[in-house]
């Protein structure tokens, strides 16, 4: 018997990019932010394409992180807007079809200290949605049963986000192993799938999820669409989350799968309206102001973007500067950059740009962007300790400051500016891993 199911993942509803972006434009007047709403479309997108399908779908899963926040970053609700649409949605779709629908909680839309999800109350405005959170989670490791979904033609077996740095420093680790192996192991002969929300860089990928046997294992968190292991796949995000993700195909993916069966992986791409760039720029060594001005706005005008403004085409544009010039430094480029993004982004504007941002190297400054998981976003400091060393290189500081010090505390203070600890910034915190 073939089961068909529809794996999506990663829509991150309530997305609101911020930095550079042209101010008072909706995607919906009064409700959506432009680029907010690019969100919600693929969402909507994504169920119309699986109405389509022919075979039909038995069911879809979506392997987390439905919702943009709560998150590290971001503790605040999603917006209104994503709430309704994620209703709005999904009840249209189960009404219509009869499909049904199971989300899994990811580390977006994840409250961390309360035990309380989103997810449920969305599964009470939602007849037929069924969902698996880290409550849920908990729960069954706590009581030692399995954390899974029976339907007619596959047994569907639940991982929500759970780091392993977590269960470590609770002396877990063992004994989660231990439920995974006994709880969470197929028994039956249907089809048998793990919906699991994790990678391996982050430690939240949970290697014993495929000792198991399961015949699909369907993946998020890695917002590529790509192959992981023999039987299991990253779905991917449908939108452009990060300006690094221009480089993905964006979708979602069906899976026909057969007990004891290789699955069959049919990967569905969509199309967009809108271009998004991520291009890098030469500095060269006798650049000035008007040239590297006059270098962006030909780039621009290559691409067609110098023309009226059009909401749905609209570019979204990320410019890395590369090298260094003699005549010009990162900080009197980037005062350059403000005025001319001022100048595209301004209402009546003759260009087609919603939003323009940019990030300046300097060959002489070394920078490692995992260093800062906190604060490494396109829509937040790209790179708080070169933008930090630029800034003291407007200035007149006084030689009895070590400026390699002093950006260390920049850093240090910005990372707890973003974080949800409650520790407070000190001499000890400072000096923690420090020689």
């Amino acid at each position: 018997m073939t089961v068909r199911i529809a794996h999506i993942s990663d829509t991150h509803l309530g997305a609101r990019p911020r930095r550079g972006v042209k101010h008072n434009v909706w995607g919906v007047e009064m409700r959506s932010r432009l680029l907010e709403n690019d969100f919600y479309e693929r969402f909507a997108e994504l169920f119309d394409r699986i109405v389509e399908l022919n075979p039909r779908a038995d069911l879809v899963v979506h392997s987390g992180d439905l919702y943009d926040s709560p998150w590290e970053n971001n503790p605040s609700q999603p917006p209104v807007v994503a709430q309704e649409t994620a209703i709005k949605v999904l009840k249209e779709f189960i009404e219509k079809t009869d499909i049904p629908v199971l989300i899994l909680e990811g580390n977006h839309g994840l409250y961390r200290s309360l035990k309380v999800s989103l997810l449920d109350s969305l599964k009470l405005a939602v007849p037929g949605l069924d969902v698996a959170t880290q409550v849920d989670l908990t729960r069954a490791f706590s009581k030692e049963e399995p954390l899974m979904y029976s339907y007619p033609k596959v047994d569907v077996f639940c991982f929500p986000f759970m780091e392993e740095s977590v269960l470590e420093s609770t002396g877990l680790m063992s004994d989660f192993n231990d439920w995974i192996s006994s709880c969470q192991t197929p028994t039956s002969k249907k089809v048998s799938i793990a919906v699991a929300h994790g990678m391996t860089i982050d430690r939240s990928l949970h290697s014993g999820i495929f000792e198991m046997g399961f015949d699909y294992i369907a993946l998020g968190h890695d917002h590529s669409q790509h192959k992981h292991a023999k039987n299991a796949w990253y779905a991917g995000s449908p939108e452009r989350w990060r300006f690094d993700e221009t480089r993905h195909e964006k979708g979602f993916l069906v899976v026909d799968i057969e007990h004891n069966k290789q699955p069959e992986v049919t990967p569905i791409h969509l199309e967009y309206a809108r271009p998004v760039y991520n291009e890098k720029m030469a500095i060269n060594p006798d650049d000035d102001e008007p040239t590297l001005i006059e270098k962006v706005e030909h780039w621009i005008a290559e691409r067609g973007l110098k023309k009226p403004w059009e909401p749905t085409t609209s570019a979204r544009i990320r410019l890395v500067f590369e090298g260094q010039a003699k005549r010009v430094s990162g900080f009197e480029l980037s005062m350059a950059m403000e005025a001319l993004r001022t100048k595209i982004l301004v209402q009546d504007a003759n260009y087609n740009v919603s939003q323009l941002v940019w990030n300046i190297r300097q060959p002489d400054i070394e920078h490692s962007p995992s260093a800062y998981p906190e604060i490494d976003s396109e829509y937040l400091i790209e790179d708080p300790e070169e933008d930090f060393r630029t800034y003291l290189e407007t200035l007149d500081v006084d030689e009895r400051y070590d400026e390699a010090t002093l950006t260390k505390i920049a850093v240090r203070a910005l990372k707890f500016s973003v974080s949800r600890s409650d520790e407070k910034l000190s001499f000890e915190t400072y000096s923690e891993g420090e020689e």
